[in-house]
Parts: C-alpha cells; sequence; structure tokens
C-alpha cells in the first residue's frame, strides 16, 4: 500500500488546510518540510515533481495533486468517504462553491493583501485592498450564520477556510470584531481539528511574523 505524502510549507495556507485534511480524517502520512523561502521549490527534484514549483504537493504513490482543494477532495473521497465531502453530487456542488469562493475571493484577497508585504515589496496595505477583503469578509460571515460555512455541520470547505481566517488573525492588520460568527465558527473549528495548534496555530503565528516583520501600520 502507498505511503501519502504532504510537501508543504508550515506558513502556507494551503499547505495547512491539507495538513489539518489529514489529521481530520485520521489517515497515516508521511510529512515533508519544504523550505519554499530558501528555494527548496526550485530544486530539479522538487520541479520534477511539480513544475509550478509551489506548495503543497500531496503524493499517493504515483499519484501527484499540486492543488490544495484537489489533494483534500481526493483524500476524503478516495480514503474515508463521508460527509466532509459527500458522494451527493447536489451536496458536493454546494461545498465546491465554498472551495472555489475562498481560492478566488476570500485567499485571494486576503493574499492581495499580505503576499505584496511579506515579500518586501510594500510595508503598507493600500485602503481599496482593505476594502475588497472587508467586503469578502462580510460574504464569509453570513456563510457561517448557521455554525458551519455550509449549513450545521462541518465539510472540507471549513478546513479550507480556517487556513485563511487563521492567518488574517495572526496578521492582525484588520479588526476582526465585526465578523461574529467567524469568530465563534472559527473558536468552534480550532476544537473539532486535531492537533490543531501544531498543525495550523503554529503555521499561521509563523505567517503572522513574517509579515509583520515587514509591514507599517499607518
Amino acid at each position: 500500500m502507498s505511503i501519502l505524502e504532504l510537501h508543504a510549507f508550515p506558513a502556507s495556507p494551503p499547505s495547512r488546510a491539507v495538513h489539518m485534511a489529514l489529521d481530520l480524517l485520521g489517515l497515516e502520512y508521511k510529512y515533508v518540510e519544504v523550505a519554499v523561502l530558501d528555494g527548496a521549490t526550485r530544486t530539479p527534484e522538487y520541479l520534477s515533481m511539480n513544475p509550478q514549483h509551489t506548495v503543497p504537493v500531496l503524493t499517493d504513490g504515483n499519484l501527484v495533486i499540486t492543488e490544495s482543494r484537489a489533494a483534500m477532495t481526493y483524500l476524503v473521497s478516495q480514503h474515508k468517504p463521508g460527509q466532509l465531502y459527500p458522494a451527493c453530487a447536489k451536496k458536493r456542488s454546494q461545498i465546491d462553491q465554498r472551495l472555489y469562493f475562498n481560492i478566488g475571493t476570500f485567499y485571494q484577497r486576503m493574499g492581495d493583501c499580505v503576499y505584496p508585504v511579506c515579500f518586501g515589496k510594500t510595508k503598507t496595505v493600500p485602503e481599496e485592498k482593505k476594502e475588497a477583503l472587508k467586503e469578502a469578509l462580510m460574504w464569509t460571515n453570513q456563510m457561517a450564520s448557521c455554525g458551519y460555512v455550509l449549513g450545521n455541520s462541518m465539510t472540507i470547505a471549513d478546513v479550507d477556510f480556517l487556513a485563511t481566517y487563521s492567518t488574517l488573525e495572526a496578521c492582525d492588520f484588520i479588526n476582526l470584531a465585526p465578523y461574529k460568527n467567524l469568530k465563534v465558527w472559527a473558536a468552534t473549528m480550532k476544537q473539532q481539528i486535531p492537533k490543531y495548534a501544531e498543525n495550523c496555530g503554529k503555521g499561521a503565528a509563523g505567517f503572522g511574523d513574517w509579515f509583520n516583520g515587514n509591514y507599517s501600520k499607518e
């Protein structure tokens, strides 16, 4: 039987999402830390696995998955089918909507704010980018009105959103207090995700340190 391997960078939100999913599902795996900031994704060995030189990469035998959301849905479908990503096409379509919303809107708008600062391109976050992120937070807060980001039970989308939200908490450049549903949801998720502090909290804090080391509060 093949061994699952996760090649990941702890500060990376998508890496943390897959890491949390693996432990939530109770799967055995090997964790391979990738020193992204030292150029480890640019080595010939890594590029042969993922030419896009991104993290995370999940391998299952000869199968290589280079997108975190595809990795999470695969893990549930292949290894632990259930309500986290049900077989029902209608239910799955709603979870997929949330996953696409995160990558295209919530995580994207957060990234527009934080990555230019992290990589030293600027020391401030433009107001228009903050406003766009606040709009995404408003929508996300509405999604969490029933306790989870889709209804009243956890799905793989909650894990994905938590990786983004925990990063925002750690960066601490925007007031999250108005988004009360999200605060309650995040507290619940942190209790329900096995090894949250180790698999997400620590990496989120590292991301926050990286951001705030370059950020200049206006």
